[in-house]
């Protein structure tokens, strides 16, 4: 393993501390980056059968302590890397999101595709119904408005007439 390399690897603590800060940084967000990842990649198809993802990532502290050589997955201890407002806010701010996606089990598990399909109809036939509710509401402002309109100018087409009717002639 070169030196640039050596960050990524399992060591003691005592080894962590003896890398360059640069490094140790570099190990921590890079191990946030993958874990945030990890943890979307399971939002999205599925977590793996007989595993409880809450003991890795249900909190920041869970999240801090998950440790996995195979998957080049470090701990660590300071809450700074991972802070809500931090330099990784971002990374945060995607991690959350994975994490409510796997709270309310809305994972994307498979599913029949007449399942899936029979849910996009239903949600196309409600927003169809709402297009049409909203476009009679329209229409029937229009007319209103039309109706106003109408009788203003009627309105005003009187008083003109009144206004020449009683108009002195000139001579």
């Amino acid at each position: 393993m070169s030196d640039e390399e050596i960050w990524d690897g399992e060591m003691t603590m005592a080894e962590f501390k003896r890398l360059d800060p640069a490094l140790q940084r570099k190990r921590i967000d890079t191990s946030l980056m993958r874990k945030v990842a990890e943890l979307q990649r399971w939002a999205a198809k599925g977590v793996p059968q007989g595993f409880d993802w809450r003991k890795v990532g249900s909190s920041r502290v869970k999240l801090r302590q998950w440790h996995d050589p195979k998957k080049r997955l470090w701990a660590w201890s300071d809450d700074t890397p991972d802070h809500p407002r931090g330099r990784n806010r971002g990374l945060i701010a995607k991690w959350r999101k994975a994490r409510d996606l796997l709270r309310v089990n809305r994972s994307a598990t498979i599913r029949p595709v007449k399942e899936v399909l029979a849910e996009k109809v239903q949600a196309l036939e409600l927003q169809n119904i709402l297009l049409i509710a909203e476009k009679s509401s329209l229409e029937m402002r229009l007319r209103r408005a039309e109706e106003i309109l109408s009788i203003k100018d009627s309105t005003v087409a009187l008083k003109r007439k009144r206004r020449k009717a009683n108009a002195l002639p000139s001579d």
